[in-house]
């Protein structure tokens, strides 16, 4: 199953979160396509009966690559190349409610209709006033907050451009007890499609790190 959603969803992030939508772990997925994805998009949630929801607006990203984490919100009828955000989920109050609280920019709100700890949302929106004007990544202020040199390999997101994660957002420290719990139960059904793949990205999440000039070890 995985590698069949990896097909339509061009990652193996995207794909694996859809599953974790489908296996009743994850309430909301939220994801960016391009215009020329959106059909296969659909196509697939009708098929599933999922219901997805499109967002008013479209993101033109400031940097380049499949892991963008920087990017400038414009009308849809912008003439520059944009993604937009589908929000797909198994209720169609739920996408809803996802759609409309990333359009209000309630972050909080968007980050617990999304599946995240509430921690971690409180986390993201304290630092979001100063990390959208750099690069709107959060590594280091979950670094900055992690204590201690060793962590659980299950929070480690630093791989995330290379494909590897088992969360889809920021921990709001390396030792998030909510997030370890999150990620343990989408590593177990990542064992359950494709054992290979959770041996895989188990040992690539473990090992040595360097977070500005700050050693960290995953284990």
């Amino acid at each position: 199953m995985i590698e069949n959603l990896f097909k339509i969803f061009g990652t193996k992030t995207k794909a694996l979160e859809i599953l974790y939508l489908l296996e009743d772990v994850k309430p909301v997925v939220r994801q960016g396509f391009y215009h020329n994805e959106i059909r296969k998009i659909t196509d697939f949630c009708k098929e599933k009966g999922l219901y997805i929801e499109f967002s008013p607006y479209k993101i033109v990203l400031m940097d380049h690559g499949a892991y963008s984490n920087k990017g400038i919100k414009v009308d849809a009828d912008d003439p520059r190349e944009g993604m937009v955000f589908a929000y797909i989920s198994k209720g169609k109050e739920k996408a809803k409610k996802a759609n409309f609280h990333e359009a209000n920019n309630n972050h909080i709100n968007l980050g617990k209709a999304l599946g995240y700890p509430e921690c971690c949302c409180r986390f993201f929106k304290k630092h979001e006033p100063e990390r959208s004007r750099l690069d709107s990544d959060y590594t280091v202020c979950t670094a900055e907050n992690s204590g201690g040199s060793e962590f659980p390999f299950y929070t480690n997101i630093l791989k995330r451009s290379m494909d590897i994660t088992l969360l889809n957002h920021f921990p709001c420290s390396f030792n998030c007890e909510n997030s370890i719990k999150l990620a343990k139960n989408h590593l177990d059904i990542i064992k359950k499609h494709d054992p290979e793949m959770a041996d895989y990205f188990s040992e690539r999440l473990k090992g040595k790190f360097n977070i500005e000039e700050r050693l960290f070890e995953f284990i």
